[in-house]
């Protein structure tokens, strides 16, 4: 009886130690569903480390390049190309234009009365369909040659053919290239329905053999947008007019919420035909021409851009006078404050508006409603 009580009792003790080690083990892997918090806290502590480092260094090896004609940055693929200058036809019976809206630069200059023309300046953007092309100009090509180009036109007149034969420009004629065609699908008609694409352009110019790097010097930006007024003693301008004649406007009227100008051409809203994006501006610089006369009797123009004369910047719905200068023919127009220091301008596209002694400009602090 004695020895079935101690077997009992040890049964009992092992069953304990049994259940004992039971418990532990339980606890154990209590433990362990209760900890992946503070596991997911470790290892997420280590990816954010890793992430926080892999930000810094995105920064610290981000190799994008401040553009010389935007102020925006772009990737050296983007930038390193030659800058691609086209003359776009302004006449009624060609708008609207294709491409334009992926310009970085663009001037509008008045040619025979009552018209004007521009010439849109291309480096990071190509757009496959651009147009209409048209004729150039003299004053033109030395806008364009600030930016060693491959200038795009079609015909020109006798001093633009001499221009382009003294200076040595690279240019591609719509007149003698295979890079165009007539685009009838929009109601235009020839001479207004000449269009290329960048592509066919730089093709032309690889079996031209023209350079396929452009050396030129380029604007001063700010790093960030700014308003002139943090810089300068400037007036409010939430809108401007440019009248050339009593047939042809162009208008600015700024939106504040995206700081940028809507542009209006002949009273409506200028877009894009490729994809009827609204033209904008960031950056409006007025040049006053030096000279206006008419050369002959077909109207061509002579405008004085080489030399010295006055202008205005305009841009986040602020305006200062300022200065221009252009000593020759390739040379950039540089321009300055009144203080004659050069002026930067806010990252962003920049139309040029050419006027001249017999254009009127208006500018309010506001629109009217």
């Amino acid at each position: 009886m004695a020895k079935k009580r101690v077997i009992i009792l040890f049964i009992i003790s092992a069953l304990c130690i049994i259940v004992s080690c039971i418990h532990k083990e339980d606890k154990s892997l209590i433990v362990d569903e209760v900890m992946p918090s503070q596991e997911i806290s470790k290892k997420t502590d280590k990816p954010k480390e890793e992430t926080e480092n892999k930000e810094i260094k995105i920064i610290e090896d981000d190799n994008r390049i401040k553009s010389k004609l935007d102020g925006l940055r772009y990737s050296e693929d983007d930038l390193n190309k030659r800058p691609i200058a086209v003359m776009y036809d302004n006449h009624p019976s060609s708008r609207w234009q294709a491409g334009i809206s992926e310009a970085e630069i663009i001037y509008e200059c008045e040619v025979e009365f009552p018209y004007t023309r521009y010439l849109a300046i291309f480096l990071t953007k190509e757009p496959e369909q651009v147009g209409g092309v048209r004729s150039a100009r003299p004053y033109c090509i030395y806008y364009a040659l600030e930016y060693d180009p491959i200038y795009v036109h079609c015909g020109g007149s006798p001093e633009a053919f001499s221009t382009i034969e003294n200076l040595l420009v690279a240019d591609i004629d719509g007149l003698y290239s295979g890079a165009f065609w007539r685009y009838y699908y929009t109601g235009k008609l020839a001479p207004n329905n000449l269009y290329t694409s960048l592509k066919k352009i730089r093709n032309s110019a690889d079996l031209y053999g023209y350079r396929k790097l452009g050396e030129f010097e380029g604007y001063k930006f700010y790093d960030d947008t700014s308003n002139l007024s943090s810089h300068y003693n400037a007036e409010l301008a939430g809108y401007l007019k440019i009248k050339y004649n009593k047939e042809n406007t162009t208008e600015y009227i700024y939106d504040e919420e995206k700081e940028v100008y809507i542009r209006k051409k002949d009273g409506e809203l200028h877009i894009d035909e490729n994809n009827s994006e609204q033209i904008t501006a960031k950056n409006i610089l007025i040049i006053e021409a030096i000279e206006r006369k008419v050369l002959d009797s077909k109207g061509r123009l002579y405008l004085g851009t080489i030399g010295k004369g006055n202008g205005y910047y305009i841009t986040n719905g602020e305006i200062i006078k300022i200065n221009w200068e252009k000593p020759g023919a390739k040379d950039r127009t540089v321009f300055y404050d009144e203080k004659g220091e050069e002026i930067s301008l806010n990252p962003g596209k920049t139309w040029i508006q050419v006027i001249s002694s017999t254009s009127k400009l208006t500018v309010e602090e506001k629109i009217n409603e």
